[in-house]
């Protein structure tokens, strides 16, 4: 399967952002591409006061990016989106996955949400966002993909649930910090995509967000093996990779890990 991974930069500017989003996605179909996937908040950052009349847009938003990938026959996985929740005044962090006829087919709320205190800011999802209760793993195209969020990558148990529902590869859109991507960005990822001997595909932001917060950027492919395939850097690009699948079987017969669990003790479900 060939999946193409987009870095970018997310500025408070929604037209400018989609502009992006549409340049890669028609990048992506003509490298042949099945599926374009962009980081979290791609298509928006900016101050509260600048998102909330966004959030507000979430159907319309979500429509014109299913038009977008009915319109070049791609799935799609345009980066997250803040959907309003029951609670006024909170908003979902929600990853929608859309398919080649434009149908939302699965979408993903945040579970873990960010908390950090760091030298330039603390951070703290909770006073804004919702999270979200429900783990998602689909079948699209022949391949099973397991969904996750930035802030996710810290929390292997969702790896470990995604593995046993038959994930090959998962898809992690971020927007992962500069010190705390310096720290560990690289390092978790490799180790999810081990222990777990899936695909790891995570793009993420990079630049000076339109929030004022600079992000990491170094969006990452990375094998069964742990081999990083591709490594974005920090300039906005895009890049298509084919993935192959038999890797998975290969990694599995050379460390039989998975086969090796001890679920009397420590139980996935």
């Amino acid at each position: 399967m060939k999946i193409a991974i987009a870095q970018t930069i997310a500025h408070s500017d929604l037209e400018k952002n989609f502009t992006t989003i549409e340049k890669f996605s028609h990048q992506a179909k003509q490298e042949g591409a099945e599926l374009v996937v962009f980081p979290e908040m791609a298509y928006f950052s900016g101050k509260k006061s600048e998102w909330v009349p966004i959030a507000q847009k979430y159907e319309s938003i979500l429509d014109r990016f299913s038009q977008l990938a009915k319109s070049l026959k791609i799935g799609l996985v345009p980066g997250t989106l803040r959907e309003p929740s029951e609670i006024a005044d909170k908003f979902y962090n929600t990853l929608p996955f859309i398919d080649q006829t434009g149908a939302v087919i699965a979408h993903y709320r945040k579970i873990f949400l960010y908390k950090a205190v760091l030298p330039d800011k603390t951070y703290d999802e909770t006073q804004y966002s919702k999270s979200g209760n429900v783990p998602t793993c689909i079948r699209w195209n022949g391949v099973t993909l397991g969904l996750g969020i930035c802030f996710d990558l810290r929390f292997p148990e969702l790896f470990r649930w995604l593995k046993a529902k038959g994930a090959q590869v998962v898809l992690l859109p971020s927007a992962f910090t500069v010190p705390t991507g310096q720290a560990h960005w690289e390092v978790l990822i490799r180790a999810r995509a081990i222990e777990n001997q899936l695909f790891f595909l995570a793009p993420g932001l990079t630049g000076n967000s339109g929030d004022g917060t600079a992000k990491y950027g170094h969006s990452l492919v990375v094998s069964p093996w742990g081999e990083v395939r591709a490594n974005l850097e920090t300039t906005e690009q895009i890049r298509t990779i084919d993935l192959p699948l038999t890797e998975i079987l290969d990694a599995e017969k050379k460390v039989p890990a998975w086969n090796c669990r001890r679920e009397d003790i420590f139980k996935i479900f």
